[in-house]
């Protein structure tokens, strides 16, 4: 009796989480370029002193002990676990209203969004689990050399497949 019981249950929680995820899928393809980018953090949290040349070139100049201060350490983590997915979103936008498509940097740049967030997710867990925060700056710097890697591609990707949007996306992410 109870066998059926979690059984419909069950089915009825994953059809409304697929409800509710596609729901959320519509509403972020509607969304227009002004409403991705309001979702965008600041940038006073230091990823421009770290960054070899920021947007245009990947590279962190900081060492591993030092990103921890430069990012100012957690404030910065979560403001890169946060703009990783919102930066996807600018480049899914651009290749639905840009020039072209390039599906191999769109994945890469996918793909950066998962490492960074695992990264962040990773120092954090490290910070606040050890009174030593070695294994918490490692991460930092693997998810401060991840996020300039994607903010470069991201920028290479506007130029080269968005012309008319790229002024438009030196403002938001500058």
């Amino acid at each position: 009796m109870i066998l059926p019981l979690l059984q419909i249950f069950a089915t009825a929680v994953l059809i409304t989480y697929a409800g509710i995820w596609r729901r959320q899928q519509l509403r972020r393809r509607k969304q227009d370029w002004n409403q991705i980018v309001s979702r965008l953090l600041d940038h006073d949290w230091g990823i421009e002193e770290i960054a070899e040349v920021y947007l245009y070139k990947s590279g962190i100049r900081a060492t591993t002990e030092d990103i921890w201060q430069r990012i100012t350490g957690c404030r910065g983590l979560w403001a890169m676990y946060k703009n990783a997915p919102v930066l996807v979103d600018l480049a899914d936008y651009a290749s639905e209203h840009g020039d072209g498509r390039d599906e191999e940097l769109l994945e890469r740049l996918r793909s950066d969004a998962f490492q960074i967030r695992l990264f962040v997710m990773m120092a954090l867990a490290q910070h606040a689990m050890s009174a030593s925060s070695a294994g918490a700056a490692v991460n930092a710097h693997r998810a401060a050399a991840a996020y300039s890697g994607m903010l470069s591609r991201l920028t290479a990707y506007m130029q080269e497949h968005s012309g008319p949007l790229f002024p438009r996306y030196l403002d938001a992410v500058a």
